[in-house]
């Protein structure tokens, strides 16, 4: 008689658990939308079997991840996307990857390697850290000199969910040619996030950057543009019909929140909430 499926050993079963003890894989769909963060984080589609119970879903989900080169770091970036990077869930996971990978250095690698950590599995940057060079990334941000510090406090906060991010005043250092550097950022990178002011749409370089992504996209239907409002102001032009992400007014905690919600629809093209809703009546 064929036994059930099961974690293969402790270490396992404890980052099963762990994904269990949160609500982003309580129900099917979050478990899907985990799984497609998983593959943009490896760069490809991921199709796994569909399993009968969430139980078995996650074993699936975690087996695909330790076999799969990367695989456990991309479960990380999605992991704290979905439930948050000072979550229970995320600082487990955080933690058991950490072990698995310094356990794969110590068994793999020459004691004075520096391959083997969680940052080093990634293939397009270190996660929390300055990205690998290249142009492929998550996303470009694409803002005027005058919002230059929301620029920054967006990039950070998406670095620090584990995402690529080229940023001019981070990435064009002395000898770049920052026009060039410009027309990659926003061709190459898979999305441009635009920090949406008045003095953005005033600026000349601001609205081209934004038109060649959405000429990119100009049904919107890979989302390669993203606008983040960060001023209480109406954007118009051809802007006007791009649904933007809104952080006017909001606590640091909350815009972080939101900010992360909302590139994390525009990557999985629906922004359906983990939790059910408030029954109205």
């Amino acid at each position: 008689m064929r036994r059930p499926a099961r974690p293969d050993h402790s270490w396992q079963t404890q980052m099963v658990e762990a994904l269990l003890d949160s609500s982003m894989v309580v129900d099917r769909q979050p478990r899907a939308l985990l799984v497609e963060l998983i593959g943009d984080g490896l760069g490809r589609r991921v199709f796994l079997r569909e399993q009968p119970t969430a139980l078995l879903d996650v074993i699936e989900i975690v087996r695909f991840c330790m076999a799969t080169e990367g695989g456990l770091s991309a479960l990380l970036s999605a992991v704290r996307l979905l439930a948050g990077r000072s979550s229970r869930t995320t600082e487990t996971v955080e933690r058991l990857v950490a072990e698995w990978e310094s356990a794969r250095g110590r068994k793999n690698q020459p004691a004075h390697g520096a391959h083997g950590s969680v940052a080093a599995s990634r293939t397009d940057g270190p996660v929390g850290g300055p990205p690998a060079a290249g142009p492929h990334r998550d996303f470009f941000v694409s803002y005027t000199s005058a919002d230059g510090d929301w620029a920054n406090w967006i990039a950070w906060e998406l670095e620090a969910a584990g995402f690529t991010v080229l940023v001019q005043e981070w990435d064009f250092v002395a000898g770049s040619n920052w026009q060039f550097a410009m027309d990659r950022g926003v061709t190459e990178c898979a999305r441009t996030v635009a920090v949406l002011t008045p003095a953005y749409l005033g600026s000349v370089y601001g609205r081209l950057e934004a038109h060649v992504a959405q000429g990119l996209d100009p049904m919107g239907v890979a989302r390669r543009l993203v606008p983040v409002r960060v001023a209480p102001f109406a954007p118009g032009g051809l802007l006007s019909g791009v649904v933007y992400i809104d952080l006017v007014d909001l606590a640091p905690e909350d815009a972080r929140r939101r900010l992360l919600d909302g590139v994390g629809g525009a990557r999985g093209g629906r922004a359906k909430p983990l939790a059910p809703p408030r029954f109205p009546g």
